[in-house]
């Protein structure tokens, strides 16, 4: 099967683990093109891959007629199927697959308007989350499926070593737990929730103040207010604020415990993955993406979306258990289940099927 990919971007926080993936579809016999920008670092990684692609930039996602350049890869590759990723590209591809009457799948990462996608023939949710969203714009349940986006297990198992390193090199003793969180420094992202909530679990057990730390990664709009709140947390002492790290694993193999606080729902929760291929297991809200990742007790437990309350308890029950060895292996374990292999087996179903449906409907 020939695949064209239309994706109207070129630097993907994603692009490493999809270009696994591609490379995964095509050890089950698709052939793949790639069409996208012509800056950043996709086609760098694509080129590294053997992926074949070319470049074009749209004038405007809204005149998806003028991106001539993709109606004449779709002409030469003539493929069976058109894949795209984002919005953008939903609506440019999904308009020159109407016209030159190949199907067209829209994986969906977000929750987008609807009248970004009104060309596709079928969508790949991200998550359950995202399906049951665009079910309720009015989607036919028969025309989405849920594929969850992959993750390469390998690059993550822990380096004790650099474990070691980075609990010294920030006096973290060994029996000291570190819990972790990272992200964008937006609101929504709940870590203002986090930090009240980590305070709150230590004034209600403030013997246990000295057993564990507070490590939040990222940057972004909120940074100065999250600074100010923590500074301001009664055990501030017990909470480090770190700049954006391009690679947090290290980060990730010296922690015990990762949360993913969020206040609404998160299409899927790449970081969540990373973390627990890691062998974090992890407390995440319960909505959106991580529904589909976490086990409750398993690999993982759920507070409630917004609660520095349901925060503080969930930290006070998992600090103090007795399990987190059990919940660190279910955890690797779970991540495992992710891996660009299995998701490129489901890929690969979901393009016979969409192509066998589009035939029937000619």
């Amino acid at each position: 099967m020939k695949v064209l990919h239309y994706v109207d971007e070129s630097n993907l926080a994603w692009g490493e683990t999809w270009g696994q993936l591609l490379s995964e579809l095509a050890k089950r016999g698709v052939e793949n093109f790639v069409a996208c920008r012509d800056y950043g670092t996709l086609t760098e990684r694509l080129e590294k891959n053997g992926v074949s692609f070319g470049v074009c930039r749209p004038i405007s996602q809204m005149l998806p007629f003028t991106n001539t350049k993709l109606g004449g890869f779709i002409d030469e590759f003539k493929p069976d199927l058109i894949h795209t990723r984002l919005s953008s590209a939903a609506k440019i591809g999904g308009w020159w697959g109407k016209h030159k009457h190949i199907p067209v799948l829209q994986t969906i990462d977000k929750y987008p308007k609807l009248k970004y996608h009104r060309d596709g023939d079928f969508f790949a949710a991200c998550s359950t989350s995202v399906k049951d969203y665009f079910i309720s714009l009015g989607v036919p349940e028969t025309k989405i499926a849920v594929v969850h986006n992959p993750i390469d297990v390998s690059k993550y198992a822990r380096d004790e070593d650099v474990r070691e390193e980075v609990r010294k090199a920030h006096n973290v003793g060994g029996d000291v737990k570190v819990i972790l969180a990272a992200g964008r420094f937006v609101d929504w992202k709940g870590f203002d929730v986090l930090i009240k909530g980590y305070d709150m679990y230590l004034s209600e057990y403030e013997g246990d103040a000295e057993k564990s730390v507070l490590w939040i990664i990222g940057d972004g709009e909120e940074k100065e207010k999250l600074t100010a709140l923590a500074s301001g947390a009664r055990f501030s002492d017990r909470i480090k604020i770190f700049p954006f790290a391009q690679d947090v694993r290290p980060y990730m193999w010296a922690a015990d415990i990762f949360v993913l606080p969020s206040k609404t729902p998160e299409p899927f929760g790449i970081v969540l993955l990373e973390a627990m291929a890691c062998g974090l297991p992890a407390i995440a809200t319960r909505a959106g993406g991580p529904l589909d990742i976490v086990e409750e007790g398993v690999s993982g437990w759920f507070a409630e979306p917004g609660s520095e309350v349901s925060m503080a308890e969930r930290l006070g029950s998992v600090l103090s258990c007795n399990s987190l060895d059990e919940a660190s292996s279910g955890a690797s374990a779970r991540a495992a289940q992710f891996g660009a292999d299995r998701i490129a087996a489901e890929t690969a179903a979901l393009y016979t099927r969409v192509v066998t449906d589009y035939k029937h409907t000619l």
